[in-house]
């Protein structure tokens, strides 16, 4: 999983936008049913600062979206939207 932040122009070098990848999330690690699974876009990797005690492991900022909605007549596919509250 990558959270890419923007990189300006640069010289002769052009610039890169950020880029955010998106993870499935299990809520039941032993079920991958899509009812099981939660979206969220990765938004920061990070790891703390020293003064917060020594923990080893990165850490990342996500944004959540919506349950999946049943899937569109014409595409089949399924949708979700970014969520303004905790998983809903």
């Amino acid at each position: 999983i990558r959270a890419t932040p923007e990189k300006l122009p640069s010289g002769r070098k052009t610039g890169t936008p950020a880029q955010f990848d998106m993870a499935l999330i299990a809520d039941r690690p032993h079920s991958l049913h899509l009812h099981t699974l939660e979206v969220a876009q990765v938004r920061a990797i990070f790891t703390l600062p020293h003064q917060f005690g020594a923990y080893s492991r990165a850490l990342a900022y996500v944004e959540w979206f919506t349950p999946f909605k049943p899937p569109d007549p014409s595409s089949r596919m399924r949708q979700v939207s970014r969520s303004t509250r905790q998983l809903r």
